[in-house]
């Protein structure tokens, strides 16, 4: 049975990149991925139709152009530097929650580093019940299935831990100052750019897998959002004046993840303490905490080894595990 003509399309992709700048004859790049010249073209139509573009000369050779900024698991391997985080990637046009997925995936077996992507998710999820907006191909709607040996009440800190990976990760790709919002946001100017939503399975001294979500408005421009989210969220193509590459951003942001979830795996929070609190736009500041019916108001002073954000409100100190903090 011959190979099918997605394969071939990979592979000559493939060829045509390693030497952008070269032309190849269409005979050439045939022989080299084992099919026939007629099938080779019907392969470079199909990746035009996907998005890809190439130029011709005289002779009828072919080269390399651009690629699209399309989330084709092809396209995410290409930009990835990570060793296990995003090596198998299932990804969709569309999903209800990329995170329900993931999980049922994670609850038959999928292997640590698995990432469920899609273009626009129609049942977005985020934290305390609430709704993320993820319109096609304007963001990055990603989960990611991890299994940490490690006890389960240690597992809450990877949304922190996830919103530092993704506050370095933009600095470094894009010098963006953004900031950690306590427990599972980034900030840029005090405006949301990125969501966390950490899932646990686990039994009372054993986590079985974690599923981190992450949603990052990427090149949302003002109208795209809706009236009651304006002044509320940002997006990198706002914040930087242009567009932005979303492969580029989720390969800087995955392989930030990827180290600091070794640390955290290997010596928990600690010592990546100093990072987070560098980057919190809470600490030192009066905060209001909303938990359930009761709402305080107190000063945000630190956060602590297992995760907690530490507040003083009449010259005591307070632990908050949960609830919603917004800067006063």
């Amino acid at each position: 049975m011959g190979r099918k003509v997605g394969d071939i399309a990979i592979d000559l992709l493939g060829i045509l990149r390693r030497s952008p700048a070269k032309y190849h004859a269409i005979p050439d790049i045939a022989a080299k991925v084992e099919s026939r010249t007629r099938i080779v073209n019907d392969a470079l139509r199909g990746l035009v139709v996907w998005g890809y573009r190439f130029e011709f000369d005289s002779s009828s050779r072919v080269r390399f152009v651009s690629a699209p900024d399309s989330i084709f698991p092809h396209e995410i391997d290409h930009h990835l530097k990570t060793k296990f985080i995003g090596r198998n990637i299932i990804s969709y046009f569309s999903l209800p929650s990329t995170n329900t997925l993931a999980f049922n995936l994670a609850t038959e077996g999928a292997p640590e580093g698995t990432i469920v992507i899609a273009e626009k998710q129609t049942e977005g999820r985020g934290r305390l019940g609430r709704g993320w907006f993820s319109p096609p191909k304007l963001g990055l709607w990603t989960s990611i299935i991890l299994r940490p040996t490690l006890p389960p009440s240690e597992l809450p800190s990877l949304s922190i831990v996830t919103a530092s990976a993704l506050a370095e990760a933009l600095h470094a790709s894009l010098k963006l100052d953004a900031e950690i919002k306590w427990p599972n946001d980034c900030l840029i100017d005090g405006l949301k750019v990125a969501g966390i939503l950490t899932e646990l399975s686990a039994e009372l001294d054993k986590a079985n897998f974690v599923v981190v979500g992450v949603g990052i408005n990427v090149n949302q421009s003002a109208r795209d959002f809706p009236p009651h989210l304006r002044g509320k969220a940002t997006s990198l193509k706002l914040e930087t004046g242009s567009q932005v590459n979303r492969l580029e951003t989720l390969a800087a942001f995955l392989l930030a993840f990827e180290k600091m979830y070794v640390e955290f795996k290997k010596s928990g929070l600690r010592p990546l303490l100093p990072a987070i609190k560098k980057r919190s736009c809470l600490l030192g500041k009066n905060v209001r905490l909303k938990q359930g019916n009761k709402t305080i108001i107190a000063k945000a002073v630190d956060i602590s080894p297992d995760g907690a954000l530490l507040v003083k409100r009449r010259g005591e100190v307070l632990r908050v595990t949960a609830g919603e903090v917004t800067v006063i």
